[in-house]
Order: structure tokens, then C-alpha cells, then sequence
């Protein structure tokens, strides 16, 4: 019985190990290990803000006067006073900020090469001053110029050449250098003090028009290991947008009108050279890559391949970035006289027998300018084919004066928020047309005048007929709010889910009130020249048609189901 017993227990010890050893020998079913990250790149679209400051490069402004009739004086030769030249400095400063959008390519772990556009706002202004004392046959005169000089916006297209170490891939250095353009604006007084004949010549010479030139500068960029899709920069510019020329005559200076008031030219010239430092932030992504996995929470996408299929589902929120033209189509404004009723104001249509009985000024009117703007629109979709639009855009437009007020009117920045209803056809595939109709309103804010003078012509019959003319500037310009009608039409076509490219046509009804003074300087009885103050107003049809073209990003559909 012993012997049965540890026979057995010698079996059982047996099998055990042959089944131990069979279970070793079967295929194991662990997971993979998980794939690492993906390796940081700077490849790809970015977009972000910037803030900094803006100062001037110590340029010097130089100018000069010079007369080109004498005083007269009773039996004796006319007089010829002296002028002077001047080169002052000047003090450019301000803050500015703005956005850009850029593309990189990254070559090798430690060379990246890429493009970046930017547009910035600005308050950048300078001030210079000169005081000239002559003593001539005249006696003692003081000649003088004021001159405000101010940039109000500028942008540069760059290339960008950046290096980094593979040690520290997310920290990149970089130069910069490109094309820079801007608006400047120069407005300089003068005038000429003969303190021993008691009268004064003066004069206003302006620019404001668009410059370019050149920038160059560089900086450092870096992306957090926690927010790849994120990067800060700090960065340095020197922007050259070349010289303005402001040139003048005296405004109350006529000869055979104003006895005694000789007549001068005055020219100044400004170089708008300035420094800039500014902080910014970028978002970085790329539309056409295939997103890892381990990525989706918000890496840069560091696996590239073809884009996946469209599908058509919904995507609720909605945001597209654009270059827009803006193109009046009429522009041409109906100038009245406010001033015509008014006998004892001496009103240009009781001067000159320009205007009418209904007011208006025979032969005057407006055209306005075009512009080219960046653009944003933000769409909520209520269902698959009916949203609701917001656009917000900033605009510059400069309006000159034609025929009778031939001058350099003003120019002004409007802000013109539209709100749009829309359809959109989506049961056509990646291509997506649709209509809108909205509503605008526009504001318009840093409305100037641009100082220009010009000559105001006679009629026949008029009283003044016979006389030399009378020359006018604007003295200042306020333009009221604008509501108005806006028809749309335009498409997507879509690349996948939330990337698309957009091209659009908008029409806008936009037609403001522009409320002026002119001051005038006409003959009086006797010899001289009597300064006039003349209310003017401008009903100006802009209606213009805006041509835009840009980036379609949806978004939100797995937080959103639609609302109808």
C-alpha cells in the first residue's frame, strides 16, 4: 500500500512539471509597449499676437524757406527778406501691436527656414521744432516750422531664417528681413514773423500717404515641453520706410491782394526710420497632417501623410481668416454749403456764385479709396445649412477732394461689424456654396483732415470775379455712423473635417454724412485778405463691394449637437 501511495504522488509530481513546462512554452499576449511621443518640429502654419514699442533711429529732418516775391515799398525798390534752412532731430516713439501669420519648414534637427507676414496698429508720433531769427532790410523777422509726424500702421512680409539644437529641438533662434510698408503722416506749419512791419506770412505743408521700404532684425522663439503647440517670442526690427517731402506756400499771401504779405515756398523733408522690440505668441498647426494619437491633446502634429477623406459632419463653431479688398463702387459725394443762407458768413457760394438754391456746390465732389485689409469671421451653425455670422474687420479709407474742392480732403478708419444670416448647400461634397444677408454698421474714428490748400474758382457774375482767387484748406472733418444692408455670396472647399479654404463677395450699402469747415481767405475792401469760416457738408455713397479670400477652420462637433 506504501508502495501505491508514493507511485501515485511520484505521477502527480511528474505531471505537474511537464504542464508547467508546456505552459512556458505557449505565445504570450501582452500589450505592446506604448509608441513614444512624437518628436517635436517646427514645421507648419502659425498665427499669433504681438505687443511692443516703437522708437526712432536719431534721424535728423531737414528743410528750408525761401521767398519768392519781395515786400513792396512806396517809391522805393520792392524788398527781398532772407530765408534759412534747418536740420533738427527728432523723437519718434509709441507703442504698437498687432498679429502675424507665418510658415515654417524644418530641414535638419538644427535649420529651419520659413515666411511670416504681420500688420501692426500703431500711435507711434514724433515732434520737431525750429526758430530762426534773420535781420535784414526788412528788420528783424522769425522765421518758424512746427512738424507732427505720425505712423499710424505699418506690416512687413519676411523671410526667416532660424537654427536650433537638437539637445533643445522647442528653442530656436532666428533672423529676419523683408518688406516693410506703412502709413505716414507728416503735417508741418510754417510761418515768417516781420516784428518791425507787424504781419506774418504762414503756410501748412502735408503728407499722408503709404510708404515702403525695408526690415530686418531677428530674435528668439520658444515652444513649452508641456504646450507644444504654443511658442513665446521675443524679437527685434529696424524698419526704413523711406523720406517725406512736405512742401507749402503761404495761405495769406496773394499777390495784388494781400499788399504787403510776401510770398514764400517751404519744403521739409522727414526720414521715418524706427526701431521696434515686441513680445508675442503663436499658436502653431498644421492642416494637412495626420494627427498621432499621442498628439490629439494638442503636440504639433509630427506625422505627416496624405490628409484624411472629407466627411461632412457637423461643426458647429465656425472661424475664418481672410485678406479682404474693399472697392467702392460710387464714392463720388454731393458737396452742399451749409453756410449759403447765411449773408453776414461770406459762404464760398456767396463768394464765388457757386452754389445753388438747394446748396449744393456747383462742380464739387469725392472719390474714396480702395483698401486691402485682413478680415475675421465668426459663424455659429444652428443646423448643417443655417448659421449665423459676425465679421469684424478694420478699414482705411482716404476720400480727395474733385472739381471745385480739388484737394486732399481726409482720410479716416472705419470699423464696420456686420451681423449675417446664411446658407450654406452642403449635400454637394467638399464644395460648399452658400447666401447671406446681414446688416452693417459703421463707425468712423481718427478722422483728419489733410490740411491741403486748394483754390477756389469763380463763377460768372460771381462778386469776386476779377480778383486773384481765394485759397481754402479744411480745418477739420467728423463722419457720422452708418447703418446699411449686406448681401453675400461665396464658398468652402473643404480639405477634411475642420480645415477649408474660403473665397467670398460682399456687397454693403454705405452711406455717411461728412460734416467739414473750410477756412478761407478772400479779399475784403482795401487791400488784404479776411479770414472765413464756411460749414461744408459731404453726402458720400460709398457702397462698396468686398472681395475676400482665406482660411475656413471648424470646430466643436463632438461638444455640439445641431439646435433644430
Amino acid at each position: 500500500m506504501k508502495n501505491f501511495v508514493r507511485g501515485a504522488l511520484a505521477a502527480l509530481v511528474v505531471g505537474s512539471v511537464g504542464a508547467a513546462a508546456q505552459a512556458a512554452d505557449l505565445p504570450s499576449y501582452k500589450a505592446p509597449p506604448p509608441p513614444p511621443p512624437p518628436a517635436f518640429t517646427w514645421t507648419g502654419l502659425y498665427g499669433g499676437v504681438n505687443i511692443g514699442y516703437a522708437f526712432g533711429d536719431n534721424s535728423r529732418e531737414t528743410g528750408g524757406l525761401g521767398y519768392l516775391t519781395g515786400i513792396p515799398v512806396v517809391g522805393a525798390a520792392t524788398i527781398a527778406p532772407l530765408g534759412s534752412t534747418w536740420s533738427v532731430g527728432q523723437d519718434l516713439h509709441g507703442i504698437a501691436g498687432g498679429a502675424q501669420l507665418g510658415y515654417n519648414y524644418q530641414f535638419n534637427p538644427w535649420l529651419v527656414l520659413g515666411a511670416e507676414a504681420d500688420i501692426q496698429a500703431t500711435d507711434a508720433v514724433s515732434h520737431s521744432r525750429s526758430a530762426i531769427g534773420l535781420a535784414d532790410a526788412t528788420g528783424t523777422h522769425l522765421q518758424t516750422m512746427n512738424s507732427t509726424k505720425n505712423v499710424d500702421w505699418f506690416g512687413t512680409v519676411r523671410g526667416r531664417v532660424g537654427f536650433t539644437l537638437p539637445s533643445m529641438p522647442n528653442l530656436m533662434v532666428f533672423g529676419t528681413g523683408g518688406f516693410a510698408y506703412g502709413q505716414v503722416v507728416n503735417n508741418v506749419g510754417f510761418a515768417d514773423n516781420f516784428l518791425n512791419l507787424g504781419i506774418s506770412a504762414i503756410g501748412n505743408g502735408y503728407y499722408d500717404n503709404t510708404k515702403v521700404g525695408w526690415t530686418a532684425g531677428g530674435g528668439i522663439e520658444w515652444s513649452p515641453s508641456m504646450f507644444p503647440s504654443w511658442s513665446l517670442k521675443a524679437e527685434y526690427l529696424y524698419v526704413d520706410l523711406g523720406s517725406t517731402t512736405a512742401n507749402s506756400v503761404p495761405l495769406n499771401a496773394l499777390p495784388g491782394v494781400a499788399a504787403g504779405i510776401p510770398a514764400f515756398a517751404a519744403t521739409h523733408n522727414s526720414p521715418t526710420r524706427f526701431q521696434t522690440v515686441r513680445a508675442g505668441i503663436n499658436w502653431h498647426f498644421d492642416p494637412f497632417a495626420v494627427v498621432a494619437p499621442s498628439s490629439a491633446g494638442g503636440a504639433l502634429p509630427s506625422i505627416k501623410g496624405p490628409p484624411p477623406a472629407f466627411v461632412d459632419s457637423y461643426q458647429p463653431f465656425q472661424v475664418r481668416l481672410k485678406v479682404a479688398g474693399v472697392i467702392p463702387l460710387n464714392g463720388h459725394g454731393t458737396v452742399y454749403d451749409s453756410g449759403a443762407g447765411y449773408p453776414g458768413l461770406g459762404s464760398i457760394g456767396v463768394g464765388t456764385g457757386l452754389t445753388g438754391a438747394n446748396g449744393v456746390i456747383a462742380g464739387a465732389s469725392t472719390n474714396t479709396s480702395s483698401a486691402i485689409i485682413p478680415m475675421l469671421d465668426v459663424a455659429y451653425y444652428l443646423t448643417k445649412n443655417w448659421a449665423i455670422e459676425a465679421i469684424c474687420c478694420v478699414a482705411p479709407h482716404h476720400i480727395q477732394g474733385t472739381g471745385t474742392i480739388a484737394s486732399d480732403f481726409a482720410r479716416a478708419w472705419l470699423f464696420p461689424p456686420s451681423i449675417m444670416a446664411q446658407y450654406h448647400f452642403t449635400n454637394i461634397g467638399a464644395f460648399q456654396p452658400y447666401l447671406g444677408v446681414g446688416v452693417n454698421f459703421t463707425t468712423f474714428w481718427n478722422t483728419r483732415v489733410n490740411n491741403d490748400t486748394w483754390s477756389i474758382p469763380f463763377a460768372p457774375g460771381s462778386p469776386l470775379v476779377g480778383a486773384q482767387g481765394v485759397l481754402a484748406t479744411f480745418q477739420y472733418a467728423t463722419v457720422a455712423p452708418s447703418w446699411g444692408p449686406v448681401g453675400q455670396i461665396g464658398f468652402d472647399y473643404m480639405l477634411n473635417d475642420h480645415w477649408g479654404l474660403n473665397v467670398d463677395f460682399k456687397y454693403i450699402g454705405l452711406h455717411p454724412m461728412v460734416h467739414s469747415t473750410v477756412v478761407s481767405f478772400a479779399p475784403v475792401a482795401g487791400a488784404g485778405l479776411s479770414a472765413i469760416y464756411i460749414p461744408v457738408k459731404v453726402s458720400l455713397p460709398i457702397n462698396p463691394v468686398v472681395i475676400s479670400a482665406g482660411l475656413t477652420y471648424r470646430f466643436g462637433g463632438s461638444l455640439l449637437s445641431p439646435l433644430f
